[in-house]
């Protein structure tokens, strides 16, 4: 009779996943940016329910962590596309929310996909902020969630 070791041994896959993500605040922090914010009168459950219905899901674990961010999710598509001269297929497009005094103000960014693109993603390779929040504003559309755009200067 074999036995699955998964079911014997007892892996505490939360507490890494919590001592991870406080690791990656303490090393890998950026400031929160300025500029235009999406600012959906909600919750954060809410934003995420929503967004998790268009194939949005968790970013925690790939990315910086941005002082005071309540979410962080991500859309991973396969679009060839060549950026000086080179062709990437897997982008994704990266939403970040913060509390706003009217609910959750985002921030989106198109960007190439981290674990198949490292470096230049790093590099910021294809880097497109208004895709991005043209993406999130698509999302939001189709959503029942009322929302504004903003400017927010962070000092």
């Amino acid at each position: 009779m074999t036995t699955n070791l998964w079911k014997v041994i007892r892996v505490p896959f939360d507490s890494i996943r919590y001592g991870y993500r406080e690791l990656r605040k303490a090393l890998f922090t950026a400031p929160r940016p300025s500029g235009t914010y999406l600012v959906v009168a909600g919750s954060v459950e809410e934003v995420e329910a929503a967004l998790g219905r268009e194939s949005y899901a968790p970013n925690w674990e790939f990315s910086y962590y941005e002082r005071g961010e309540v979410l962080n999710l991500a859309r991973v598509e396969y679009e060839a596309h060549t950026v000086e001269g080179t062709t990437y297929r897997w982008w994704q497009t990266h939403v970040r929310g913060w509390d706003h005094r009217d609910g959750v103000a985002l921030n989106a960014h198109w960007e190439l996909e981290p674990t198949e693109n490292a470096n230049p993603h790093i590099d910021g390779v294809g880097f497109g902020h208004d895709r991005g929040m043209g993406n999130l504003q698509a999302v939001l559309d189709r959503s029942d969630l009322a929302y504004a755009e903003t400017e927010i200067q962070v000092d």
